[in-house]
């Protein structure tokens, strides 16, 4: 297993000593200090191609070499370098903001910083048909949730991409690999055990070299406490989170300098959806999808699960609007027309939409399901949105085929503020379908 150390504060220039020596370790396996390449590529990755005798570390302007326990030029340089990435004062000494930035929990993968605010490893796959298999589950949680944790994480990059992401053995081939692994596992990228790193993922090739085995295969930390709980409670980890960055890398992205960015290497807790760079660079490699149809639904045609747990419904000119009683929860349900079959072909599912503004967070939309007649497609659990929504989508992972007719429901908590604070307008709810 790789040594985890808590990484004290007020370390600078000529500090010497072993919490020195923790600080450049972690520098180094972060793509700050020395030989960057060999880190990246133990990814299956470098960020970018390099002429015969140049050296990555001196293109990117990297330190490549410090002495090891003593906090020497390279080492400052290094570390002003990790706090421009992180977003924090550039002082080049280690004061508390910078010490807690290096002790969060964070992926394992470099950072590669300085090249793009979303960084590409400069790989993709050459189908956008991917399957994914589990090697083993984590006892934290139950297969069956872990299961659906996975498929919301994947269903958030299939949002915006024409990728389909299909569950099979591994006995089938499939390109990434969920194993939940403590230490070493064989990799060559050893974890270290709770809240240090928690995961990290492969890079696909370069079409149309080969794919090796271990690429796209994501690797969580047996050490940790998964759950898929929001919120998550003390020491534990949220999985959907996690599961969702560790997928771009396997789908062929680095790591963002973009504070609030999926992409970011550091965990802060559940952050159920990507963010417009993260978008930006997803599509930068797969493209978006051609829509077929687009239908919607006005917000008038929002029908009611539960009306004793509601305080008053009024139907305006283009809206529903819903005050919910205290401290109570509900689902609201959509009905989507649906086109079957266009010009002889059947459509599949794309994802799903909503526009809707709430009072705030005494109104929120805790669960997004989406559903082909009876069946659930997918589910979008704990999202916990609030507030303006002009355009919040939901993507399904596997983009399934259209049988018998579309619906979304919408599982809802409302708290204990005024009318006001507990109001949902719902404007309208709609299904992107494909060809």
């Amino acid at each position: 297993m790789a040594s985890r150390h808590e990484i004290p504060a007020d370390l600078r220039r000529d500090s010497t000593g072993a919490a020195v020596t923790h600080v450049q370790e972690y520098l180094e396996r972060f793509g700050y200090l020395g030989a960057v390449t060999d880190r990246l590529e133990a990814f299956g990755a470098a960020p970018f191609p390099l002429a015969e005798g140049d050296d990555f570390a001196t293109l990117a302007g990297r330190p490549t070499s410090a002495t090891r326990g003593t906090f020497d030029d390279a080492t400052a340089e290094a570390v002003r370098r990790f706090q421009e990435f992180a977003g924090l004062p550039v002082t080049g000494v280690v004061d508390a903001a910078t010490a807690a930035k290096m002790n969060q929990p964070r992926c394992g993968n470099p950072d590669a910083p300085g090249l793009a605010e979303f960084a590409t490893s400069g790989r993709k796959w050459a189908t956008n048909n991917l399957r994914y298999a589990f090697q083993n589950f984590t006892p934290d949680v139950t297969s069956g949730e872990i299961t659906v944790a996975i498929e919301q994480a994947l269903a958030l990059w299939a949002a915006y991409t024409p990728l389909r992401f299909t569950p099979v053995a591994t006995a089938a081939g499939p390109e990434i690999i969920i194993r939940f692994v403590g230490g070493d596992h064989g990799d060559g990228s050893p974890f270290d055990g709770p809240s240090g790193v928690l995961a990290h993922a492969f890079f696909p090739s370069v079409p149309p070299a080969a794919v090796t085995p271990i690429m796209g295969d994501a690797h969580f930390d047996e050490a940790e406490t998964w759950t898929v709980n929001v919120p998550p409670g003390a020491g534990r980890i949220d999985l959907v989170t996690v599961a969702a960055h560790e997928f771009g890398h396997s789908l062929g992205l680095g790591h963002s300098a973009v504070a609030g960015a999926l992409m970011a290497p550091f965990y802060g807790g559940p952050h159920r959806a990507v963010e417009a760079d993260d978008i930006a660079g997803i599509t930068s490699l797969y493209g978006g999808f051609p829509i077929e149809q687009a239908m919607w639904a006005h917000g008038l045609d929002l029908h009611v699960e539960v009306d004793a747990n509601v305080e008053s419904l009024r139907r305006f000119g283009f809206f529903t609007r819903v005050v919910g009683k205290p401290n109570t929860t509900n689902w609201y349900h959509f009905a989507i027309p649906t086109p079957v079959i266009v010009k002889g072909n059947r459509l599949a599912f794309a994802r799903a939409m909503l526009r809707l503004v709430t009072g705030g967070s005494n109104a929120v939309v805790r669960d997004v399901h989406v559903y082909d007649g009876s069946a659930r497609i997918a589910a979008h659990q704990a999202v916990n949105l609030s507030g303006s929504l002009p355009f919040a989508v939901f993507g399904i992972a596997h983009k399934p085929d259209v049988f018998w007719g579309a619906g979304i429901s919408i599982g809802v908590t409302t708290g204990a503020g005024t009318a006001t604070e507990r109001r949902m307008d719902f404007i309208s709810a709609g299904i992107d379908f494909l060809s």
